[in-house]
Formats: structure tokens, sequence, C-alpha cells
């Protein structure tokens, strides 16, 4: 039997819920009993080394033996800090993180209390049965962070980048820090022995600079442009065939720096590019990491209300207001986008139909406009059936029609056959499960960090009318984020040499080293 135990404290070592943001007395509780006692006010925040110090005093005082089917979570609130900066400062190797896509939530953990790979372990599922009785605590007690590949079931293909990462994983972080609204909490979760979930908060570093991009980066390869038309044009004659409505094909860019690349500090980078995205990182090991600011939401739900959406269909942003405007109009009156669109929200509305009532659609897309691109988008909400939960949609709605074509046997197999590359996690599914919340994201505009190098991934829907050409340059603009990061690089070094300049004369000329013994 799984357990799992809020172990709060008020002052001393304090328990903020998501949900009100107010800290309550010292007891031990179960996530069916979350609501926060409003005594005791909402300042009672600790600063990072202290809430470290009081986390393994709390564990170590109220941990008895190792029982292996026990779950607990400490938690205490702390003074503000960024999710992703605190992230970038610990020690690389199993480093995670999720951010919303509105921003008003953002979690980053590091280590490994619990990993499953089937949402149908009695572990996770245990879990699962505490976060449906927390009720509607939003984003409230262990999360759950979620990643699937976009094709877990692909054989054949040998993808040496991709060792290290699971095709499909559950994780419970060791320590997490999470930031909701303007409330930060750090946490630590122990499984069994507590002496590993110690370890790691005593080896937490304290916030340290965002790490800055390394120099010299620039665009080492790219695909190859005739293979690219060669696959389209298999793609539309097996659609002129009737073997597939749709198809989505992807492609390649890879760049290279003078030295290693931290994944946080592309991550951040992205932010900053396409803040309205849901930001994501996976660092299963040192030195190889997947970063993603994917615009698209494949679902999200709250208690039994969910909400999905169809992205696709794809236009240039404009010089100004009017040229977006301009450009938007045509996109909303392009049959070639309006058919290849409605392919993925027919495809939503009959993956959702056994699994839930109500359905309802907006009556036409909208426009999502991002820094380099616009898209037509559109939501379709609806309440589960009894007995539906996460396990269930992301079966019957990945892979949607936007990254992979329809019917989905045929374009994935047809995927198989003329990609060259092996989407690993790109196209796939991250998010996070925590309380009576759930938020996954298509990971879309993703980038594998290895080393030295960066392997950035764009694809296009083809449909009967798609142009090769039009269609590389659709995926030329979904690389935009990418390519914008070797100007950013070189000017975050500029910054950097005038900021050091500044501080030599500051000092009359005295030197640091930190950032020349940095690397940066």
């Amino acid at each position: 039997m799984l357990r799992l135990q809020h172990w709060v404290g008020a002052g001393q070592g304090s328990y903020h819920s998501p949900l009100r943001q107010k800290t309550p007395r010292r007891t031990p509780m179960t996530l069916t009993s979350t609501a926060p006692n409003t005594n005791t006010p909402d300042d009672d925040v600790l600063p990072l080394a202290d809430a470290r110090t009081r986390l393994i005093d709390l564990i170590s005082s109220a941990t008895v033996g190792g029982s292996s089917d026990r779950v607990r979570r400490f938690e205490v609130g702390i003074e503000p800090i960024d999710p992703l900066r605190w992230l970038a400062s610990q020690h690389a190797g199993q480093r995670f993180s999720f951010r919303s896509r509105d921003g008003r939530w953002s979690l980053a953990g590091i280590g490994c209390a619990l990993r499953r790979a089937e949402w149908n372990d009695p572990a996770v599922q245990q879990l699962l049965a505490l976060h449906a009785n927390a009720g509607a605590c939003g984003l409230c007690g262990p999360a759950l962070y979620y990643r699937a590949f976009f094709d877990p079931g692909a054989v054949g293909k040998h993808a040496p980048e991709w060792s290290g990462f699971d095709r499909t994983e559950l994780l419970l972080p060791l320590v997490e820090l999470r930031r909701v609204g303007t409330g930060v909490t750090l946490s630590a979760h122990v499984v069994g022995d507590p002496r590993k979930t110690i370890t790691a908060l005593e080896e937490l570093e304290l916030s340290t600079p965002m790490p800055l991009l390394p120099p010299g980066l620039r665009v080492a390869g790219d695909a190859d442009l005739s293979r690219w038309v060669d696959a389209v044009d298999a793609a539309l004659g097996s659609i002129a065939a009737g073997n597939m409505e749709k198809v989505v094909l992807a492609r390649t860019r890879t760049y290279s720096a003078l030295q290693q690349i931290d994944p946080c500090a592309v991550l951040a980078a992205l932010q900053s590019e396409e803040p309205s995205a849901f930001h994501c990182m996976i660092e299963p090991r040192e030195g190889s990491a997947f970063v993603v600011a994917s615009p698209e939401r494949l679902f999200h739900r709250e208690g039994v209300q969910v909400r999905t959406e169809a992205v696709a269909g794809t236009c240039a942003r404009g010089p100004d207001g009017g040229g977006d405007d301009r450009l938007a109009g045509r996109l909303l009156g392009s049959d070639k986008n309006r058919r290849e669109h409605e392919i993925v929200v027919r495809r939503i509305k009959s993956a959702l139909a056994p699994l839930v009532v109500g359905v309802t659609r907006e009556d036409s897309p909208t426009i999502m406009r991002l820094r380099h691109v616009q898209h037509l988008v559109t939501t379709v909400s609806a309440e589960l059936r009894d007995g539906i939960g996460d396990e269930q949609l992301l079966r019957e709605l990945h892979p949607t029609p936007a990254v992979c074509g329809l019917p989905i046997d045929a374009s994935r197999a047809f995927i198989r056959e003329h990609e060259r590359m092996h989407r690993g996690l790109y196209s796939g599914v991250v998010g996070v499960v925590a309380g009576g919340l759930s938020e996954f994201s298509v990971s879309i505009r993703g980038a594998l960090v290895q080393g030295t190098d960066i392997t950035a991934y764009a694809g296009a829907g083809i449909v009967r009318g798609s142009d090769p050409d039009a269609e590389w340059l659709e995926t030329e603009r979904k690389l935009a984020p990418f390519d914008s990061l070797v100007a950013r690089a070189a000017v975050q070094r500029q910054n950097a040499r005038g900021d050091d300049a500044q501080q030599m004369r500051e000092t009359g000329g005295a030197w640091s080293g930190r950032r020349m013994a940095a690397g940066q």
C-alpha cells in the first residue's frame, strides 16, 4: 500500500498551499486534507539556505524506519526565486522543469524519488488516487512529471542520441522548487530510506546567475532540401492514392559551440524569445537534455473538466500590426490551411467522444500569434465521464494529426519509412500531474542539447495542395527561435565583456576571475 503524508510546520518549517498561499501549523496530514490554516501570516517564508536546513531537520525528525511503501512530501515556503535560475544552479544530471504557457506557475525538480514507465503501475495509481481525493486544490501536493516519445513503439532506427531517455516515464523528483503566482515553495519527497533525499538537500546549491550561452555558437548543419522535396512528393502521391489525408514531416538543424552548452541557458533564451509557450527541460543525465518552447497544449484537466486545442495552419509574422493582420487574414481564408486545421479538429472530437460528455468547440479558428509565426487555433472543451483519467486521454489524443497525420496508423508508418532521424521526444508529450490539475503539452519547437551541440526539430503538415518549397519555408520559420540563439549568444558575450570592463573600472583594475573561471 502506497501512502502519502504532508509534514507541515509553521515558522520553523512551513507548508504553503498553492491554492490559498497560507501557512498551517505543524501537523502531519494526508492529501485529502490540504486546506491550509489561515491563522499563520502569508509572509512566513524562509531564505533558501534556511529552507534547506529546515527540510533536513523535518525529514530527520519525522522519518522513522525505511519503509519502501510510503511517499512523504515535506514543504516550506521560501523567498521568491525563479525556478529555472534555481535549477541552473544545481549539479547537471537529472534536472527537470515545466512552466505553464500563461506563466502563472512553474516547477523545477532534481533527482528521482520515484520513477515508473506505466500509468497502471500500482505506485502511480495510488498516487493518482490521492490526487483524486484532493478536490479542487489546483496545483498542490506531489507533482508527477510525465514525458513520452512521439512513437514509443518505433523499432529498427538506431538512435544513440536518445540514449538515457525513457520512451515513457512518470517521475517524482527528490527535491522540487515550485512557483504558483507569487508564492514559492521548496519541497522534498521521501520514498523509503530518507538518506537519498537528505543527501540531495545537502548538495543543493544556492542560486547563482543564469549561465550564458556559450561562445562561438553557430549553425553547423541542415537537412537536405532535395531529400525534403522527395519526401513531400512521396507524401502527396500517397495522399492522392487515398492512403492518407494528411502527414506531418519533420527535419532538423544543428548548431555547435566552442564550449559545452548548458540546457538551462538555452531554455532561458527560449523563454525570452517565445514567452507565450509551454517551457520544459528534461535532463536524464549530464551532457544530454531536451528543451521545449511549445505553443501547443495537448490537454488541460482540472477535476473532470478538460480543455484541448487544435493548432494547425501557419503563416509568417508581418513587419507591424497591420502586416500581421493581413497575413492572418490570408491564413484564415486559405483553403489548404483551413482543411489542414479542420482535420485536427475533427480527429480531436472523434477521439474525445467515448471519453466525455458535452463536447463544445469554438465556431471558427482564431489566431495564435507567436514571435515568428502565426497559427490557426480552435479550443475544444468537455466533461470527463466517470472513471476516465489522464491515461485514457493521452492514449486517445496523442499523437494528434497536427504532429502525425490522418489516419494515425498510416501516417505514422509513412513517417517511420521516410524520415531519416528518430524523433524521440520531439512531437511527443511533456507535462505534469499534481493535485486536481493536469497539464500536458505537445513537445514541438524542441531541441536536443548534447555537449557542444544543439539539434533543433521542426515539421510541417502535408495535405493535398501542399508545395514542398512552401512547407520547407514553414519549417524555416519554426526554426527561427533556435536561429535567434546564435545572435543572442553573441550579444550576451558582448554585454558580459562590457560588464567586466565596468567592474574593472569600478575596482581600479581588480579582477575577480569569476567569469573566467566559469568559462563565461
